[in-house]
């Protein structure tokens, strides 16, 4: 398996027909918002290839040699079979002289319904076990909360380091009255 840059007309079908459904719509960026990052250069879009079959996909926004992991997923029916772990081990060593990569994953502890509440701890689990680490910063995201994970070989020194961070990446791309009502340290 290896990683892959995808270039626009696979940037627009994996979104049609995969993160439509991968991901809820409070928190997908409209493609044309997607495509347009990639073309101002700050925002990269990987696939995982198993010989020449797309099976997942990582999305990255890059500022300065800091990286904020956006979107990663395994196709439904390739999920459960250690191909999430060896992506995120390629993500390590694509990003392996990056400074610091951090990434968000919803936080269990807002959810009420049960099943969602299971498959959110799972998912911050899956994490967890795979050389991620919780930086104990908490934020609210286009009303989607989240804790923020880090990875790599420098990690940030305290909760406040990485809003710090997370706050650059999110200011990078968002206007400031659109980053004023939609992204929140909760912490």
């Amino acid at each position: 398996m290896n990683l892959q840059q995808l270039n626009e007309k696979q940037i627009s079908k994996l979104y049609e027909e995969h993160m439509v459904i991968d991901f809820p719509k409070d928190e997908l960026k409209p493609l044309k918002m997607i495509l347009k990052s990639v073309e101002e250069g700050f925002y990269e879009c990987l696939g995982l290839f198993e010989k020449k079959k797309i099976v997942g996909y990582t999305f990255l926004v890059r500022f300065d040699n800091s990286y904020l992991i956006d979107y990663i997923a395994i196709f439904p029916e390739l999920r459960n079979k250690g191909i999430g772990a060896k992506l995120l081990s390629l993500i390590d060593e694509y990003l392996e002289k990056a400074d610091r990569i951090i990434g968000e994953v919803e936080d269990p502890t807002y959810t009420k319904d049960e099943s969602q509440k299971q498959l959110q701890t799972r998912r911050l689990n899956f994490y967890l076990r795979n050389n991620c680490s919780d930086t104990g910063l908490r934020v609210e995201c286009f009303g989607v909360n989240y804790i923020v994970l880090e990875a790599g070989n420098k990690l940030c020194q305290n909760q406040d380091e990485a809003w710090n961070l997370y706050e650059k990446f999110y200011k990078s791309f968002l206007p400031t009255d659109k980053f004023i009502k939609n992204i929140k340290r909760l912490n």
